[in-house]
């Protein structure tokens, strides 16, 4: 340690000497080693289904489904995939009228649609599918109170319809159950939840479970869970994420997962695990999507999908990406790669010019750490064609917020291959 103080004494002379200090200090200090957090991956930038918000997923029969959802105008389309990739359309006009904020589950082997807003009314009707293309309305009007923004799973072999806002665009906190979506029963008229909208709700534990939501004071960050729909426990009234709406939630690797959504001001791209509904782990604070709500996600092929949304660019979406899980890396069968990588200035003040060579066509993830090993910023993260490709990074955190002096990373991760080089960026 002697030596670095040695450094830091004679520091100051010059603006080179500064850099020099940096690079030593930094190679003393910080191994390159990066901590790994969860990865994701673009299947595809553009699905073929036009942008939208608001629209529902399931996986049946060995695909994922895209239903319905808002693109400038309300929706009824139908849309399947059997890799995220390459996307069929299996209607352009379901029999049910065009919505968005409905949900959608599986059940009795059929696709089923329950509610939502059509631009003019808030719905309470119910249709089903075996294939997605034919439409069969099994009620046109439920017992229950037209809703939007509601959630609905499968549990004791019932369909359920949980909260959501109704006609006096007010929140709920009923809860109704159904064996056939014609005869609806309600479990209870007020649960013990703070009624609300915009909640996610999974199956867990064999329990039902509501995630947090809005509610006539904004966003909650609460968690419930019930056996029987008409009771329910919290278990925390504050997890460890931000109190969030619009988010979606799935079931991964025996864990609830929570997945974006919106605060009371930003768009949200991190991604929340728990065993319990009690203790919540951070599996990344930034997915590597672009921030988002409205979205949807399911989990196929033993992945996690988010497909869509409203993007905090203001604009919608219609990119589909996916995760293997925490700690898991994409592993493509294929033999390690040889890449040629090339970063120009190594020290910088502005500009930093990176390039590279891929052999093949390859999953291709390059990101910026700090010397914390923390993730900064993705500048790419999908599938990229054999050959030259060219990028720049000007310095800047993926908030386009200015990044202070100091070493930065760059990992440059192609199919099973990964280089790191470091760089240093000064302020003069």
């Amino acid at each position: 340690m002697s030596a670095i103080f040695k450094l830091l004494k004679r520091a100051g002379r010059n603006c080179w000497s500064k850099v020099l200090v940096i690079i030593t200090v930094t190679g003393f200090l910080f191994p390159v080693i990066l901590l790994a957090q969860m990865e994701w991956i673009c299947a595809t930038d553009s699905a073929g289904w036009s942008e939208r918000y608001g629209h529902t997923s399931v996986t049946f029969d060995n695909k994922m489904w895209v239903i319905g959802g808002f693109t400038g105008f309300f929706l009824n389309d139908v849309w399947y995939s059997i890799d995220g990739a390459v996307w069929t359309q299996a209607t352009a006009s379901a029999g049910w009228a065009r919505r968005l904020g409905h949900t959608s589950v599986v059940f009795d082997n059929k696709i089923w649609v329950l509610g939502g807003w059509d631009g003019n009314y808030f719905l309470n009707d119910v249709w089903y599918s075996t294939d997605g293309v034919y439409w069969t309305q099994a009620a046109s009007s439920t017992e229950w109170q037209g809703r939007v923004l509601h959630s609905s799973f499968v549990f004791d072999n019932k369909m359920w319809v949980i909260g959501g806002m109704d006609s006096l665009n007010a929140p709920r906190n009923d809860v109704w159950f159904s064996v056939d979506g014609v005869n609806w029963t309600e479990a209870t008229d007020s649960a013990a939840w703070v009624a609300r909208d915009r909640h996610t709700s999974v199956v867990f534990d064999e329990k039902m479970w509501v995630i947090g939501g809005w509610d006539w004071n904004g966003p909650r960050n609460d968690i419930w869970y019930s056996v029987d729909g008409t009771n329910w426990t919290c278990v925390t009234y504050s997890a460890g994420w931000i109190a969030r709406g619009n988010h979606t939630s799935v079931i991964f690797d025996n864990k609830m997962w929570v997945i974006g959504g919106i605060d009371e001001s930003n768009y949200r791209d991190d991604v929340w695990l728990s065993a319990d509904g009690v203790n919540w782990t951070q599996a990344t604070d930034s997915a590597g999507w672009l921030s988002r709500c409205f979205h949807s996600s399911v989990v196929f092929d033993d992945k996690i999908w988010v497909l869509g949304g409203w993007l905090e660019t203001g604009t919608f979406g219609d990119d589909i990406w996916y995760s293997r899980g925490l700690g898991v890396e994409e592993a493509p069968s294929c033999a390690t790669i040889n890449l040629t990588f090339k970063v120009l200035p190594v020290i910088f003040n502005k500009n930093v010019k990176i390039t590279y060579s891929l052999p093949k066509s390859s999953i291709v993830r390059l990101s910026i750490y700090d010397s914390s090993g923390k993730e900064v910023k993705a500048l790419f993260n999908g599938k990229q064609v054999a050959g030259f490709h060219e990028l720049n990074w000007n310095g800047k955190d993926k908030a386009s917020r200015k990044l202070p002096s100091g070493a930065y990373f760059l990992k440059l991760k192609a199919d099973s291959s990964t280089i790191i080089k470091k760089i240093v960026k000064l302020e003069y």
